[in-house]
């Protein structure tokens, strides 16, 4: 039996040519029928029983990962309009068979990114400055410092959520490559949070920008070892990594 859903912000996802009307109903019937040949495809291709969920998310092109028995795979909505060929190139990407397909969806993806992904929030709808430390002014220092000038991104404070209760964890910083677009949680931007430790969490975001994934054996590596050898090279690297060992509870207490 096969599963699929689609999880999308806004419209639904259009696979027509362009330049051609159609119907909002039509768009949906080809796009349910073009992720059921997909869910198929991969399905016989990988050997196991998969969970296709298509998305417009404009920062994750393709993901998969184990979930209830399957292989849940997410892929952004602009595939259903792909040729056989990057279907086969998804489908060996995934099983890790030719060292070259993550290649060949990256160019299919930029390719098609105009078409497909919205462009990110306007500069004005970003958050800088804070209350305490100044987003845009920690760039411009650590890229003076660390990267030969000034660097290509933008940044800005993220939305303030309510902790949840037994919380562990705390993504502190994200890079969002297709906006060029760093994104920090808010909870740093108090007083007793340390300048350094907020320039440590944007140095790290620096280096994403700075230093796309390296793809091997048909897997993208983020942290690869040379990634984490720069990112010791930041100064205040050690110091960092203490205070937030000594703090990540109040951090996630959000106080």
């Amino acid at each position: 039996m096969l599963q699929l859903s689609f999880e999308f912000a806004s419209d639904s996802p259009a696979i027509a040519e362009p330049g051609v009307p159609t119907r909002r109903e039509d768009d949906l019937d080809r796009a349910y029928a073009r992720a059921s040949e997909w869910s198929r495809v991969l399905a016989d291709r990988l050997g196991q029983r998969v969970r296709l969920v298509v998305t417009d998310n404009r920062s994750s092109m393709l993901s998969a990962r184990p979930k209830s028995g399957r292989l849940e795979v997410r892929l952004h909505h602009m595939f259903l309009t792909a040729e056989e060929s990057i279907l086969e190139a998804v489908g060996n990407y995934l099983s890790g068979d030719d060292p070259q397909a993550g290649q060949t969806i990256d160019r299919f993806v930029e390719e098609h990114r105009a078409r497909f992904i919205a462009p990110g929030r306007p500069q004005s709808a970003l958050r800088s400055e804070g209350r305490h430390h100044d987003l845009r002014a920690i760039v411009d220092d650590l890229a003076c410092r660390h990267f030969g000038g000034r660097v290509d991104v933008r940044v800005t404070w993220g939305k303030r959520v309510q902790p949840k209760r037994r919380q562990r964890s705390l993504q502190l910083g994200t890079y969002l490559p297709e906006e060029q677009l760093i994104r920090i949680h808010p909870v740093l931007d108090q007083p007793w949070v340390p300048g350094f430790f907020v320039e440590a969490v944007v140095f790290h975001e620096l280096l994403h920008h700075d230093m796309p994934a390296v793809v091997r054996d048909g897997r993208r590596h983020y942290h690869t070892r040379a990634f984490r050898k720069r990112e010791r090279s930041f100064e205040f690297h050690s110091a960092a990594e203490q205070w937030q060992k000594e703090n990540l509870w109040r951090l996630l207490r959000g106080s």
